[in-house]
């Protein structure tokens, strides 16, 4: 067995164990390796018991998050955020449940906090089958609705935290309803995620019933008095979409992902991998548009790179760039319009 390195650090009384184990992963994924030393390191490393009670709760639920999403990996996905107080009779209810059917029809999964209100109006109007819960311990429990109490896709969080990374991570959009304190703080963190880069692009709409007017503070005057502050950047606005409308909802989704198929970060470059290549023209349009939002060079399409990328993406073609990281607000308008000039070239032949 060859020398496994990294592991002096640990206790000596553990050293051989690790070797063994790590030596089991040593032709598998590098972070398998990682996971295992910082778990050793964690456990031998002399914290306090309520520390390591917490590390382990956290380990379990994110173990058991993923396990329920496995399996749908494949399946585009739309969290719908909102109150739990909201009652049956209520305009807002019914408007959240019809755009959570209109969801389901147009092919996605809907993903929800459990809980009642607009989270038990999306869940029946996705159904069952259809839909995920992700629920969360609190000292005034929150049950389960009753159409996801016996899923097999409904699971508790202890922690707000990893609550909401599941959200982010398996979402492919964020639908917006009337909510409370908790519904702001899933707002705000999703677009502070995406304002800094830290969560792939995706679309996010602020949703309200007709008549209501829930939205419409926020956007005809916070918004504006952020960007009049220097607080924000006007371009942040395309990381929002505010309408009341059922059926621009799922447009609005489904066209982001017309051609647009997924993103990451490979070293300095940003990469869009999209599902058919552009031809010349629309990626030399794509490059006047958008040369001032680049750090560098220009915006090249590329085909089966980088090699660390996931297998089952190799088929992708891959648009590359340097983009300004002060500027990643500009990436929904920029997968918008690739989406829209491949749809031109479609047209055209």
């Amino acid at each position: 067995m060859s020398e496994i390195t990294g592991i002096d650090d640990l206790p000596e009384s553990i050293r051989d164990h690790a070797q063994v184990i790590l030596a089991d992963y040593e032709s598998d994924s590098p972070y398998k390796r990682t996971l295992i030393l910082e778990t050793l390191r964690l456990v031998s490393g002399g914290y306090e018991n309520v520390d390591i009670k917490m590390l382990s709760r956290i380990m379990a639920e994110l173990r058991q998050g993923l396990d329920v999403f496995k399996p749908y990996q494949s399946c585009r996905k739309v969290a719908i955020f909102g109150s739990a107080r909201t009652p049956k009779d209520h305009p807002r209810y019914q408007h959240a449940y019809n755009c959570a059917a209109a969801l389901q029809q147009a092919g996605f999964m809907i993903i929800t906090g459990g809980g009642g209100g607009m989270m038990q109006a999306a869940n029946e109007g996705a159904g069952e089958k259809h839909s995920f819960a992700i629920n969360i311990n609190l000292p005034l429990e929150q049950l389960p609705n009753p159409v996801m109490i016996n899923s097999t896709r409904h699971f508790y969080c202890q922690y707000f935290f990893t609550r909401k990374l599941f959200f982010l991570k398996e979402s492919d959009a964020i639908v917006l309803t009337a909510g409370g304190f908790g519904t702001l703080d899933e707002a705000f963190e999703t677009l502070t995620l995406l304002q800094t880069g830290r969560n792939p692009p995706l679309p996010v709409i602020m949703l309200e019933a007709p008549g209501d007017d829930y939205w419409g503070p926020f956007m005809r005057s916070w918004m504006r008095r952020l960007v009049k502050d220097g607080l924000i950047d006007s371009e942040d606005n395309h990381l929002l979409y505010h309408t009341d409308s059922i059926k621009a909802t799922v447009n609005h989704i489904r066209d982001f992902y017309m051609n647009y198929h997924s993103f990451r970060y490979v070293g300095k470059c940003i990469l869009l991998r999209i599902m058919n290549p552009l031809s010349e023209s629309a990626l030399k349009r794509l490059n006047a548009e958008f040369s001032d939002v680049l750090r560098k060079g220009t915006i090249d399409q590329v085909f089966q790179w980088p090699k660390s990328d996931d297998k089952c993406y190799d088929h992708l073609p891959r648009l590359r760039m340097h983009l300004d990281r002060s500027r990643m607000n500009v990436l929904p308008h920029i997968i918008r319009r690739m989406n829209a000039l491949y749809q031109f070239d479609q047209r055209k032949d």
